[in-house]
């Protein structure tokens, strides 16, 4: 499975430990606009990934995947 790491030594939970290549190709696959997509701090948990939907001058509004809404 990998080439650092001799996963066989983890038995059955080695299918958890690490990403099918069907999996990680999917995860490629999607891309990651750093222009419209950042990283916002969150009180919950400490960030959560939300996109820019309104640049207004030095106000911005952003959504997070779960439909809050957010403006600064």
């Amino acid at each position: 499975m990998s080439h650092f790491l001799d996963m066989a030594e983890f038995g059955e939970a080695a299918r958890y430990l690490r990403l099918t290549n069907l999996e990680q190709l999917a995860a490629k696959a999607i891309a990651f606009d750093g222009t419209k997509r950042v990283w916002m701090p969150d009180d919950v948990q400490a960030y959560v990934e939300v996109e820019v939907k309104e640049l207004n001058g030095d106000k911005t509004t952003v959504e997070t995947k779960e439909g809050r809404v957010s403006s600064s």
